[in-house]
């Protein structure tokens, strides 16, 4: 029963997989949106207040809500 179980589930992520390519070759299948894009507030203030406020990276996060790892991620990507 289980081998019977494992090869529908293969079957269906065969044809999830042949769906989603087909679906990026027709431009419908975006993948999964960015939480921090260009525009984001927060993440803009963070940088802003980084770059310009002598302030703790600790106390930008906390006041924008942004997590440490994304604010130095942003910031490694600026500087490169």
């Amino acid at each position: 029963m289980a081998g019977v179980n494992q090869l529908e589930r293969d079957l269906i992520r065969t044809w999830k997989h042949k769906g989603i390519e087909l679906n990026k070759k027709e431009g419908k299948f975006k993948g999964r949106l960015k939480k921090y894009h260009k525009n984001h507030a927060g993440m803009n203030y963070a940088v802003k207040l980084y770059e310009e406020v002598d302030m703790n990276v600790n106390e930008i996060c906390e006041i924008t809500n942004v997590s440490r790892a994304s604010l130095f991620r942003k910031l490694s990507e600026r500087n490169s």
